[in-house]
């Protein structure tokens, strides 16, 4: 099988200046962000499903039974991953988006790119802020697309360069906040040193007084003015609930406070759980975006755009390099991913604890984690799809990846009605084993969806309602008789 394929049919102008009469596509493109699609759904059902922190605190330091193994598998092989592999294709699908376009097209193409990414930021806010998932990633792709896509001119050596770097800010910005939770720790222990001095000095005060009558009138008077302030100042107070707020955050809650509270507050109308959601949902689109995401989002889009350079996904490129970079990929990013949940083992009982014995956090390594496993993930894939393994697999992820954004959002909104309190209200209901089995049924209602969708229409009706705003004007998109054997003359010579 070759790796480009025809699309279903002309795509419409869609700007003066800018009109291609077909366009490239990369099935394993397709066939891969299919496959990150419904894998970012393995994790993001924790928090849908209301599967806490806490809760998977309480797995790690259980450490044996099911649900254990269950939650170590899908943390070591996906958590991460699968986002990082989305945002891998993605920016493959930025180099895509401006390389096939004519020299005299690419100003045009560049702002409708703009304008696309614009638009994808707005459904992001919208996914967030009225659909009310905090975990969403639309947004995060829009801002930082934007930010990158002017890097598409540099050369695969540069681009390589710029995606190590990504991954090593990445890696010093996880150290730099361990390394502040390390100096709160120190100035507690500090204070701890200080109230147990008052303790000390409050006790021989107090054996003195009960000397005081005794000794003489002089002896008193110098003793009163050598008496100190033992009350800890404004900052040593601040200093003090700083770490123990730090100390609570990473404390197993065996009672469960946190989550009886988050359950009772999601199980209500949707007026409350916007109140109870939105804080978060800023937090996440905002601050979380500008001090990790940029790094975490940036360093796989640069990974993507570097194999774009280098020929990836050229039906050229050796079979047997997929293979070997897939294996000893996976095999690196398995081993850090054991490092981090052993670690992790040691710091969820006691953080105190953990920070004087490590140097280190548990997630120190999981920027270039998630990166070996990503390209571990994409280099097997693409190998199996070379050598015609699973042919019928792939034909079953392409469409669900041709409709990438159109299954993200349909995922938002079966979860928001199955789990929240104006749906089915199931959130904190199901077993960590249900969930997936959740999942499972999503899955089979997107492939199925995707594969009847497409034999009528161009693309998904997100996709469809993207484009036409990208491009100002409704675009047709239903598959006409002609489109359609042009589809079929495709499929005959892949």
């Amino acid at each position: 099988m070759n790796l480009l394929s025809s699309s279903t049919g002309d795509e419409p102008a869609v700007a003066a200046g800018y009109m291609p009469t077909r366009y490239a596509r990369l099935l394993s493109v397709d066939a891969i962000r299919g496959i990150a699609l419904m894998g970012i759904l393995l994790i993001s059902v924790w928090e849908f499903g209301g599967f806490s922190t806490n809760q998977q605190a309480g797995l790690q330091l259980q450490q044996k039974g099911a649900d254990y193994y269950l939650y170590a598998l899908t943390s070591i092989l996906f958590e991460g991953k699968m986002r990082g592999l989305f945002s891998l294709v993605f920016g493959v699908s930025i180099m895509l988006y401006m390389t096939r376009q004519k020299q005299e097209s690419l100003a045009a193409a560049q702002e409708l790119y703009v304008r696309r990414q614009l638009w994808l930021i707005v459904f992001g806010v919208i996914n967030a802020m009225v659909l009310l998932w905090p975990g969403d990633i639309l947004f995060h792709l829009g801002i930082t697309g934007l930010f990158l896509f002017p890097f598409f001119r540099m050369s695969k050596k540069e681009l390589l360069i710029c995606a190590l770097i990504a991954t090593i800010f990445y890696c010093g910005k996880i150290y730099w906040d361990y390394a502040d939770d390390k100096k709160a720790l120190s100035k507690y222990q500090g204070i701890q040193r200080i109230e147990e001095r008052f303790k000390k000095d409050s006790a021989d005060r107090h054996h003195k007084d009960s000397l005081a009558g005794l000794l003489p009138d002089s002896i008193k008077v110098r003793d009163s003015v050598g008496k100190k302030n033992d009350t800890l100042t404004t900052l040593q107070q601040w200093e003090k609930s700083s770490w123990e707020g730090i100390s609570k955050r990473e404390k197993y809650d065996s009672a469960n406070t946190v989550d009886k509270m988050e359950r009772k507050a999601m199980r209500k109308g949707y007026g409350e759980i916007w109140d109870h959601l939105v804080e978060r949902s800023k937090k996440e689109e905002a601050r979380w975006l500008y001090r990790t995401g940029i790094w975490d989002i940036g360093s796989l889009m640069l990974l993507g755009m570097t194999l774009f350079g280098y020929g990836f996904f050229s039906s050229s490129y050796a079979k047997n390099r997929y293979l070997l970079f897939g294996l000893l990929s996976i095999a690196a990013g398995v081993a850090l991913a054991w490092l981090r949940l052993e670690l992790l083992h040691v710091k969820v009982p006691d953080y105190e604890k953990y920070i004087n014995k490590y140097s280190i956090p548990p997630n120190q390594f999981f920027p270039l984690e998630r990166l070996l496993l990503s390209f571990g993930y994409l280099s097997f894939f693409l190998w199996l799809i070379r050598c015609n393994i699973l042919k019928r697999l792939w034909s079953i992820f392409g469409p669900v990846g041709r409709m990438a954004f159109t299954n993200y959002l349909m995922q938002t909104i079966i979860c928001v009605l199955f789990f929240y309190g104006f749906g089915a209200g199931y959130f904190g209901r199901l077993s960590f084993f249900q969930l997936y089995f959740f999942v499972l049924e999503i899955w089979l209602i997107q492939i199925v969806f995707s594969v009847l969708w497409l034999r009528l229409y161009a693309y998904g009706p997100a996709e469809w309602l993207w484009r036409s705003l990208t491009s100002g004007r409704w675009l047709p998109n239903k598959i006409t008789q002609e489109k359609k054997e042009n589809t079929i003359i495709s499929e005959k010579h892949q």
